[in-house]
């Protein structure tokens, strides 16, 4: 593992867990290792959820052998996962933070560094002939989103694919007042951090503004605490979430400083998401480098 950054060091603990505290950083979850659990367990839902692990038409490129880019990898959960089906192909992750690394099961055919990709990708240019990244929605201010297509650009191979995955966080389908002002409350605190709520409504025209053509956006409807075992895991995941960054919440909803009552909260708006059938739409968009 290579680090390459000392500012991703600097946390700052709130109500016990410790969250970043460095200006260069926008991204709002803890670093603990709850959070890292999290990100495991929320790994297998999506898998399941989108029927597989990727969408670049590259199963036959990653049994041969190409170079990947896991951007913002976090634990290296779909690092570790593709790296496995695929041990042709060589795997990099890149993240802020060195904790995320499980380092003692690395498989052999897994890189790390620790770095801001919104600052620098530290590979040199047309390395990669794959960028994987997924849910940096609450990490990435405008300008961040700006740089950071502009860095996958310069380090993707003529012809390579980007791949990025966001959720819909401001408009889910089928909710009530609950959900709604969960939603209000979390677009007002990324809206005033510069950072946009609806990311995923925008990849299209930032992926091509960047010089990428995009090849298709998927929209995968998710049920959320419904339509069984899949609905459940992904409201325990989305629950979850918020929970972790409660104390944020708190900042803009002055009556979530009490833990019981953001929990009462969050228990509505599970049973909200059941009765209502509500949906989560999640967005993958999928986009090549111009051969010229």
């Amino acid at each position: 593992m290579v680090h390459t950054d000392d500012t991703v060091k600097q946390l700052q603990t709130l109500d016990g867990r410790k969250y970043h505290a460095n200006s260069k950083i926008a991204y709002l979850m803890p670093e603990d290792a709850d959070e890292a659990n999290r990100l495991q367990k929320q790994h297998v839902v999506l898998k399941y959820n989108l029927q597989g692990n990727f969408k670049a038409p590259l199963r036959e490129a990653l049994e041969e052998g190409i170079v990947v880019l896991d951007s913002g990898c976090g634990p290296a959960a779909w690092t570790f996962d593709v790296a496995k089906e695929f041990p042709n192909s060589k795997f990099h992750g890149i993240d802020i933070t060195p904790q995320a690394f499980p380092e003692d099961v690395k498989p052999d055919n897994c890189e790390f560094q620790v770095a801001n990709i919104t600052e620098h990708i530290p590979y040199p240019d047309n390395t990669f002939d794959y960028i994987h990244q997924r849910l940096l929605v609450m990490g990435l201010t405008h300008e961040n989103w700006d740089n950071t297509l502009k860095e996958m650009f310069r380090v993707l191979k003529p012809g390579g694919y980007i791949e990025l995955h966001e959720p819909n966080l401001m408009k889910m389908r089928n909710t009530g007042p609950f959900i709604k002002q969960l939603h209000d409350t979390i677009t007002g605190m990324l809206e005033s951090r510069q950072i946009p709520a609806n990311i995923a409504l925008q990849l299209d025209d930032r992926v091509s503004n960047a010089g990428f053509d995009v090849e298709q956006i998927i929209i995968t409807p998710m049920a959320v605490n419904h339509r069984g075992k899949a609905g459940e895991l992904l409201w325990e995941d989305y629950r979850h979430a918020y929970v972790n960054i409660r104390p944020l919440m708190s900042m803009q909803n002055p009556n979530w400083e009490s833990v019981k009552a953001y929990e009462l909260h969050m228990n509505a708006c599970g049973q909200e998401a059941k009765e209502k059938r509500t949906f989560l739409d999640w967005y993958t968009c999928v986009a090549q480098k111009p051969l010229k």
